[in-house]
């Protein structure tokens, strides 16, 4: 019997399905409900002749009659056998109005004491639980109270023998019918439940301990009787009294991307989009305190406006901050100041990524600059142009000087004094780290690399998702802490990026602090709250692991005497093996942690839900000892919440890690998500398999970004409509090291990483061995899908590679595909390709380096790699749909309609849909609702599935902005939906 059906479906058992179980479920249950009430009769009747009888008929008190003696044994006997055969019925449907908790447990006219007693009763049933689960090992199986209690009789040992096997041939059968009941109802989940924006998420606890914050969808000012407006707004929570207050009020787009405390813990300071799909962001205050001074009464009035206001401190509608194109989020406070923050500023267009610092005053709004880009004034710019052509020119000549590095990023040390920062230069896209000392104020560049050499893990994909990092030490010291690639220590080069120390002043490298990982490039760092230093790297293979950085316990000042090693251990043993756990948010006193944990198939200690937040507190406890105090850590770990509740009642998919073989015997790990198989049964005939499911291809976009293990709606969704998903990891994907990194640039974009994903998709159809489905029983064995019954789906450069399998990696292969903001042509092809990306000269080098010199100079090569310019290859009955931001900065709109006209040219069926107001992605609910409503209806058609009926979701997707500009069931041209 699978462990996963005990654990995770038990507790769903056949009478909890309403209408939709089958008929005889409903027939036995009747015929319990019968039984129920005879047995109140009786057992009512039996407990009223004996006045002092207590609750339940083994409740024998001292003295009474020989004769009620025996009659007890032998209602012990009939409690026994009832509750066998019919108390689990009651449980499941709870439907018997009067029959009482339990089969002995009669209500009118027992004494005032059964309360009391009910209470003591139930404390034993669970100690006798536990001890038999231990002796016997019958999983979950739950004992009624009433066959544990003191006085039981002597044979209690000998029946309990019996009544275990009992449970387990019950267990058998409640198991097997409960499986058959999910597997007809909860596996179709609401499109509104899948891709309706988390419950709560972003939790966050002030550097002071006094509030829990974080983003939930609440009420709007415009509409305050509306509960719910599908935008996520801040909630704030004081952990003393445990009183909630949401903070904003937006009522069309979110609050934020990003917040965080003051370090006073009167503010909060978040980052929110100036416009949707602008990617340019303003800096927003409120203050906290005036909401807790309301009456409860006042509070929870919608009419009643808000005490406080959020209060934009960015004056200059030209001006962005705190994310960029790509890189991390810069934003700092400082306990020194807690009235300030810095924040890096730009203005609005294609030189955002050239940062300026700027330190701005909370209460009044002042800006002042603290850093200067050479970028931010014409002069320097001209200035960087002139000596890098010099450079360029040199280069010819076989003289090489250093060109002018760029500042894409900032680094502040212990006293916010921006002493490091990240450089490019516009020759040849090399990075380098320089560090500036306090002695003499110089710069020095203490590790340079090419671009080639250059792991873009530390720049990241999106704006706020690099890794990029210089932590100098403490109280303005000469050292500092990077986080590099391609670093050569020892006359060896670490393929994956590693944690290294160096000497400010000589350039002179120290030790390795963290880093070097054979399979993983560090993707995350967890710091000390109050001291900023590094204490926790990440590393990514198939799941997310943290691990301590050796020698940081020293920060934990009032922690001397208890290990970091020692805290993680407690957590990791707290959660399941499955499970993954990160660290997001620390007080200052570093005794409360928020933490948040997932399962890919949700968890009863997450309520059901696929994730939540939990907090970890820790104390110390001083005993004196003869020689001296030691201290001992009392930890504790709370749920906060779940972070996707809603999810409790539908069954989800599994996502295993697989690893798929290349042409070239290069290993590709992917995710296979599938719904679980039913588990074998004692004495039944398990069903005899069928063929596989259709499986759909779903690519991430980047290229230079990875896909994760985890709850992920999009591959949910399509297990529910019965698809099987394989996400690929191909070549040129980050978090692998630099060789996997480089093998997919220059030129390979279009060559061996669409041939990964060619490959992948014919290994998960093919009917040879994987070591993978050896290795994890729960992995179905090959083949994973029929090679007849393929489909391709991404977005952004996932888009690409769904119109590039469909039109050139072996047409046929892939029934339809799926392009969400798509790229159709690159490189030289057409004027639309080189407007993408924003038009940012340094995004348009970094283009030039992934498409290779050709595909970028010339036309006829880049033509060759564009989907758009092959579509005559793809194959006889394939379909191809499109959906589309109509403000898409990243990948304009116009390569879908460029697309769509070559589509309709060549005869091929399909559809365009448009989103006004949109970017490079849907993020209003509404239109995502919409869009996944249509790509269900496309897939489901094209694979013969059967449309499922959207139901409530209709009204929830009303008011979406969509446009069908082309499809085969609606009227060419602006059809507004």
């Amino acid at each position: 019997m699978s462990d996963d059906v005990v654990s995770s479906g038990f507790y769903k058992r056949p009478s909890e399905i309403k209408a939709q179980i089958e008929r005889k479920v409903q027939e036995e249950s009747r015929s319990d409900d019968v039984k129920s009430k005879e047995f109140m009769q009786v057992s009512k009747k039996r407990s009223q002749d004996v006045p002092s009888f207590s609750k339940r008929p083994s409740h024998v008190k001292a003295g009474w009659e020989a004769r009620v003696e025996e009659e007890n044994r032998a209602d012990d006997i009939k409690a026994r056998e009832f509750t066998q055969g019919t108390g689990w019925s009651k449980k499941r449907a709870q439907d018997v109005p009067s029959f009482a908790e339990k089969p002995s447990q009669v209500k009118g006219g027992i004494e005032a004491n059964v309360e009391k007693e009910s209470k003591s009763d139930d404390v034993k049933a669970r100690s006798y639980l536990k001890k038999t689960v231990k002796e016997h090992s019958v999983p979950r199986i739950l004992t009624e109270p009433s066959h544990v209690k003191e006085g039981i009789e002597a044979n209690v040992e000998k029946e309990r023998a019996s009544h275990d096997e009992k449970a387990r041939n019950f267990l058998e059968e409640t198991t097997y019918r409960g499986v058959e009941a999910r597997k007809f109802k909860t596996t179709l989940i609401p499109l509104s439940v899948l891709f309706s924006k988390p419950h709560k998420d972003q939790v966050r606890i002030s550097p002071n301990g006094t509030y829990l914050a974080w983003r939930t969808r609440g009420r709007s000012m415009g509409d305050p009787n509306e509960e719910d407006n599908g935008v996520r707004n801040i909630f704030v929570k004081k952990r003393e009294t445990s009183t909630i207050r949401q903070i904003t009020f937006y009522n069309e787009l979110d609050a934020c991307v990003y917040f965080t405390f003051t370090p006073d813990d009167k503010s909060i300071v978040f980052l929110r989009e100036t416009k949707r799909g602008s990617e340019s962001y303003h800096l927003y205050a409120i203050e906290i305190n005036p909401f807790f001074d309301q009456d409860d009464e006042k509070a929870d009035d919608p009419s009643s406006p808000p005490p406080a206001q959020p209060r934009n401190l960015i004056k200059d509608p030209n001006m962005t901050c705190g994310i960029g194109f790509v890189g991390g989020i810069q934003m700092w406070t400082s306990s020194e100041s807690p009235r300030h923050i810095f924040v890096s500023t730009s203005e609005i267009g294609p030189y955002a990524m050239f940062w300026d610092i700027s330190r701005v005053n909370i209460d009044t709004a002042e800006l002042s600059l603290v850093e200067k880009n050479i970028m931010s004034s014409k002069w320097g710019m001209i200035r960087v142009v002139i000596i890098t052509l010099i450079a360029r020119i040199l280069s010819l000549c076989c003289i090489k000087i250093r060109p002018p590095g760029v500042p894409i990023q900032w680094f502040p040390d212990d006293q916010l004094l921006f002493r490091g920062r990240m450089e490019v230069n516009f020759l040849d896209l090399g990075a380098s780290f320089c560090a500036r000392s306090r002695k003499n104020g110089k710069w020095k560049t203490l590790h340079a690399c090419s671009f080639e050499d250059t792991n873009l893990q530390l720049v990241g994909s999106s704006g706020g998702s690099g890794t990029a990092r210089m932590e100098f030490s403490s109280n303005g010291g000469d050292q500092v802490d990077i986080h590099l690639c391609a670093f050569k220590t020892g006359g060896k080069t670490s393929d994956t990026t590693t944690y290294d120390r160096f000497n400010v002043n000589t350039g002179q490298y120290l030790k390795r602090v963290a880093g070097g990982n054979a399979k993983s490039d560090i993707t995350g760092f967890v710091a000390h709250p109050e001291t900023g230093r590094a204490q926790f790297v990440y590393y990514e293979w198939e799941k997310i692991m943290l691990e301590v950085i050796p020698g940081t316990d020293s920060d934990t000042v009032d922690w001397r005497k208890t290990g970091l090693e020692d805290d993680i251990q407690y957590i990791r043993s707290y959660f399941q093996p499955s499970m993954t756990f990160q660290i997001v948010s620390r007080a200052n006193s570093d005794d409360a942690w928020v933490l948040f944990a997932e399962n890919d198939t949700g968890a009863s200690m997450f309520k059901g839900s696929p994730s939540a937040y939990f907090l970890f507190t820790r104390s110390t406890i001083s005993a004196r000892q003869a020689h001296g105090s030691s201290f001992e850590a009392k930890r504790n770990m709370e749920l906060i919440f779940p972070s996707r509740p809603e999810m409790k009642k539908y069954k989800l998919a599994r996502m295993d890690p697989v690893h798929c073989v290349a042409r070239d015997g290069k290993d590709i790990m992917c995710y296979l998500s599938h719904q679980q198989a039913l588990p074998s049964i004692k004495g039944r005939q398990p069903e005899p398999p069928g063929p596989p499911p259709p499986l759909i291809m779903v690519i991430h976009g980047g290229p230079q970004a990875r896909d994760s293990w985890g709850y992920n709606p999009l591959c949910q969704f399509l297990c529910s409509r019965g698809f099987r998903v394989l996400q690929v990891n191909y070549r040129g994907s980050t978090g692998f090291g630099a060789r996997f990194l480089r093998l997919g640039m220059n030129g390979e974009f279009y060559k061996s990483v669409q041939t990964d994903i060619a490959d992948a998709a014919k290994y998960a159809t093919s009917n040879s061995d994987t070591e993978s489905a050896d290795d994890n029983a729960d992995i179905p064995p090959l083949p994973w899908g029929d090679s007849d019954q393929l489909a391709i789906l991404g977005g952004s450069f996932g888009g690409y590679s769904a119109l590039w399998g469909i039109t050139s990696t072996n047409p046929g292969l892939y029934k339809c595909a799926v392009a969400i903001c798509p790229i159709s042509s690159v490189g030289a092809a057409n004027d639309q390709s080189k407007k993408a990306f924003g038009g940012s000269p340094l995004i348009a080098k970094y283009w030039q380096r992934v498409f290779g010199k050709d595909v970028s100079k010339k036309k006829r090569v880049a033509m060759k790699a564009s989907p758009m310019y092959q579509i005559d290859k793809v194959g006889k009955g394939s379909t191809i749909a499109l959906y589309h931001g109509e403000n898409d900065r990243r990948a304009p709109i116009e390569h879908s309609y460029n697309m769509m006209k070559e589509l309709k040219r060549c005869g091929i069926a399909g559809e365009l849909v448009t989103f006004t107001g949109e970017g490079h992605g849907m993020s209003k609910e509404a239109n995502v609702l919409y869009m996944y409503y249509r790509i269900e209806e496309f897939l489901c058609k094209k694979f013969g599935m059967g449309l499922f009926d959207a139901g409530e979701d209709t009204k929830k997707f009303e008011q979406n902005t969509a446009k069908v500009k082309w499809s085969a069931e609606y009227a060419e041209g602006n059809t507004d939906i």
